[in-house]
């Protein structure tokens, strides 16, 4: 009856101590967290106000150059949204976008067909 009862004890302090680490070590984890993102905050605000005091230089496009760039066989919307996605990559930095070209796939349908069955999301 002894060794039963010395074993219950030890049982749940062994649950006790495994289970308070725990909790201890998420609420490290979750503290880490937030230091890193309040760091991460500040770095952020002072490259805006760097940025923002920096006026950038470039070069402003006619529509006729944009033409000239660009084939006609790509529509305006498909331009519209490289110049977003490049935009949206360098930020507030000078980007001038000088050529878009059509990529020329080498592989056949049934290869795209297998590259878009492979890389779809689960």
């Amino acid at each position: 009856m002894e060794n039963l009862n010395l074993a219950l004890t030890l049982l749940i302090a062994g649950f006790v101590i495994v289970f308070v680490v725990l909790v201890l070590l998420i609420v490290i984890i979750t503290l880490y967290g937030k230091i890193i993102q309040f760091a991460q905050n500040a770095v952020s605000k002072k490259q805006a106000v760097k940025n923002d005091s920096e006026t950038p230089k470039v070069k402003s496009v006619t529509r006729e150059e944009i033409e000239e760039m660009t084939s006609n066989e790509i529509p305006d919307e498909v331009i519209a949204v490289i110049a977003a996605a490049v935009d949206s990559l360098y930020g507030s930095k000078p980007h001038k976008i000088k050529n878009i070209k059509r990529s020329r796939s080498i592989r056949s349908s049934w290869g795209n067909a297998g590259i878009a069955e492979n890389t779809r999301p689960f």
